[in-house]
């Protein structure tokens, strides 16, 4: 009986899924974006021009107000219901929140919103 138990045990753990390759890459970018300080917001879809010169200002300083918390926005293209990706996007985040929590402080989130939303569209 304890031999068809252990034998069972070993199946099931024989059985444990490896993380995907894209898992895998997306990890090991997070480690690498927290050694150089260049953590990545990633966005989804067409990214749009900015429509004139006020605009791009605003971009720039929302470009500029993103690097002071260690942050860039890095588009990841039009994807639709990718759960892989979605996946290994969702285990970066994992990774580098801790980071960026203990590089900007507790409530830096809401700092960071306060600061981007300061910036008024016209």
């Amino acid at each position: 009986m304890k031999k068809g138990i252990l034998i069972a045990l070993i199946a099931l753990w024989s059985c444990k899924s490896e993380d995907s390759s894209l898992l895998v890459e997306f990890k090991n970018k997070a480690y690498h974006d927290i050694k150089v300080d260049n953590v990545k917001l990633f966005g989804f879809g067409l990214p749009l021009p900015p429509r004139d010169s006020l605009e791009l200002l605003e971009n720039n300083k929302r470009i500029n107000i993103r690097k002071k918390y260690g942050l860039v926005i890095k588009n990841l293209g039009c994807t639709v219901d990718d759960k892989e990706l979605d996946s290994a996007v969702s285990e970066y985040y994992k990774i580098t929140n801790i980071y960026l929590e203990e590089r900007n402080g507790k409530g830096w989130k809401e700092k960071m919103e306060k600061e981007l939303n300061s910036i008024i569209l016209n």
